[in-house]
């Protein structure tokens, strides 16, 4: 019987060796949109904006789903752009989006990640929380991004 056993953790590393990445977001031969991906997160910590856009697609769109005043679709690099700006402008420049795993493959790609913010004028208003970020990915370009917050009522009324 303990043959068939197979852990969660080996589980998890098969799947995630699937799209390119280890269970810890790293592997040896690591596929070029993971790359992109990571230069995507970097460029979003260091607020470089112009490096971002390089990243996108003309047709890029960008979901945010809820029911907050940052929640919509943003569907051009522009909009997209704004809508990373307005997050710093929100948080007095204290959001971080900090991927702990990130996998993609051809034409798809994730990242699971740590959200932190705080909203100045707030007093104890504060976002610390998990998210998934969904993307596809088309000739070296993010096409299409979701974000999906863990706890959606937490996101939305954190940004209120």
């Amino acid at each position: 019987m303990s043959d068939m056993h197979v852990s969660a953790a080996s589980a998890s590393a098969a799947g995630a060796s699937a799209f390119g990445a280890s269970a810890f977001g790293e592997a040896a031969g690591e596929h070029p949109n993971v790359a992109l991906l990571k230069d995507g997160y970097t460029a979003f910590a260091k607020g470089d904006m112009a490096s971002i856009r390089g990243l996108l697609a003309e047709s890029v769109v960008h979901s945010v789903p809820g029911r907050g005043p940052l929640c919509g679709e943003y569907r051009t690099p522009q909009e997209v752009l704004g809508f990373y700006v307005r997050l710093f402008e929100l948080s007095g420049g204290t959001f971080r989006a900090e991927p702990y795993a990130v996998m993609a493959n051809e034409e798809y790609g994730a990242a699971l990640v740590q959200t932190y913010a705080e909203r100045p004028g707030h007093p104890g208003r504060v976002l610390d929380g998990r998210a998934v970020d969904l993307f596809r990915i088309a000739d070296g370009k993010i096409t299409e991004i979701r974000t999906l917050a863990e706890d959606q009522y937490a996101d939305d009324a954190f940004w209120s």
